[in-house]
């Protein structure tokens, strides 16, 4: 099977509508697509949008990044990623600094009004989530997690 599915697609694009809905990039583009816009939808209640939620996400953990590599931890452009990150400085959720270990780095970190707002709106993306999920076994979850981390390292660039 497994050959199948890797030599299945090599022949030609899908040819029916079974063949399309088994169609790994078409499921992520038609997941990803309608999750932004659900995301996005209640995000704007609260005047932000996805970038700068996961921007806020990444910054609470990863504590400072780069604008580069917050573009590639929010899934962003450089470009995208540059001017949101001014935006958020003017309204005062992140802050620039010079980094400790290099002093001609510029990394940016939360404020405390950026991990504030980060908490506040936390529970529309874990209600979204479980929705996701809703009717999947807590395994198919934990394989899913797995397989769509080893895809994402199959096709991995300029990442950190």
């Amino acid at each position: 099977m497994a050959k199948d599915s890797k030599s299945r697609w090599k022949s030609g694009p899908p040819r029916t509508r079974e063949q399309l809905q088994s169609y790994i990039p078409y499921l992520f583009n038609r997941l990803a697509n309608r999750w932004n816009l659900d995301q996005n939808r209640d995000l704007t209640e609260h005047g932000i949008n996805n970038v700068v939620f996961r921007t806020l996400s990444v910054l609470f953990i990863y504590k400072s990044l780069t604008v580069n590599e917050i573009s590639v931890l929010a899934v962003t452009e450089q470009s995208t990623a540059s001017r949101m990150v001014e935006s958020m400085v003017s309204s005062g959720l992140v802050m620039r600094e010079i980094a400790e270990e290099d002093q001609r780095r510029r990394v940016v970190a939360l404020t405390p009004d950026g991990e504030a707002l980060l908490r506040k709106i936390w529970p529309i993306m874990a209600t979204n989530y479980d929705r996701l999920i809703a009717g999947i076994d807590p395994d198919e979850i934990e394989i899913c997690g797995r397989v769509l981390a080893k895809m994402v390292e199959n096709i991995r660039q300029n990442q950190i």
